[in-house]
């Protein structure tokens, strides 16, 4: 038996547990709106005649964008002390330093001006992850922690069973229950649900 407390701070922890698996699995911070800064290294111009390939001018953003807000260069590089200029997302009215692309979930900026120099952590991506409040991909993605959460509730019932039956002395119906393990909380059909949300690393160095 539970009283009110217990089974508050009891929900409070398969909800924690919950949202860190689910993100943990999916390789995200949050799937809620929230603000988000990556460093990239910049790699410079590559091809032997100096001018720059297309994957010298592409910085890939590891979480689902909605927008992107400042992008900054470290004009110092490694070599002195920090020096952060902002760049320009083209627009109606400049050419500016770069444009912001989108295909399907993955976003990346796109320099064609101001290419950043070779060195590491020198670009910095300001931006606004995640999905917009009453997205429909937030009401599937907390469909699915619900189930999660349905699971971790039934393991504990499993065990408090498991428990009162060995009190009992009941030996044919001690082993009738497996034991508690993640397989049965993140099952096969959850996992198969979360996948077209799960943020996978592109070879090569589009995340660097």
């Amino acid at each position: 038996m539970m009283t009110a407390t217990q089974w508050a701070t009891l929900c409070t922890y398969i909800v924690d547990y919950t949202t860190s698996l689910v993100n943990r699995y999916c390789g995200v911070t949050s799937f809620e709106s929230h603000t988000a800064t990556e460093y990239h290294n910049g790699i410079g111009c590559q091809a032997d005649d100096g001018t720059c390939l297309e994957e010298d001018s592409r910085f890939y953003l590891w979480e689902r964008c909605i927008s992107v807000g400042t992008v900054s260069e470290d004009l110092n590089a490694n070599t002195g002390t920090v020096e952060w200029a902002t760049r320009w997302a083209r627009s109606a009215a400049t050419a500016g330093d770069y444009q912001v692309m989108t295909r399907g979930e993955t976003t990346w900026v796109r320099f064609h001006n101001n290419i950043p120099l070779e060195a590491y952590d020198n670009v910095k991506i300001e931006y606004t992850a995640g999905y917009a409040s009453g997205a429909d991909e937030l009401d599937q993605i907390k469909w699915i922690c619900l189930r999660i959460a349905k699971n971790m509730l039934l393991e504990i019932k499993k065990t408090q069973e498991v428990m009162t039956i060995r009190q009992t002395a009941v030996r044919d119906y001690s082993q009738m229950f497996e034991p508690r393990a993640e397989t049965n909380i993140l099952t096969d059909d959850i996992i198969r649900d979360l996948w077209k949300f799960r943020r996978i690393r592109l070879g090569g160095p589009t995340w660097s």
